[in-house]
């Protein structure tokens, strides 16, 4: 099976607007249970391919200025904060 990165979003129209900033790495929004939602990446391609997820979801983080991204990748979670761009 294919690992993911997953993002968990705090909204529909968050996770919407991840899969926006990140469809070109094949991101696709599921509706969990009680109403969350998350933000899937496929990861195939090593480790190129996660750091580019990374790069492109720091950026998108930084530049909608609303908080973190709460990810996971396997059983580890982690906390991606928006960087100062000015």
């Amino acid at each position: 099976m294919m690992e993911s990165l997953v993002i968990h979003a705090a909204s529909r129209q968050s996770a919407e607007g991840f899969c926006s900033a990140l469809s070109r790495l094949h991101a696709r929004l599921v509706e969990g249970e009680e109403g969350r939602y998350r933000v899937e990446i496929p990861l195939g391609g090593g480790d190129r391919q996660v750091l580019q997820a990374l790069s492109t979801i720091q950026a998108y983080v930084s530049a909608r200025a609303d908080g973190p991204a709460l990810l996971a990748l396997g059983d580890q979670r982690y906390t991606l904060h928006p960087t100062d761009t000015a």
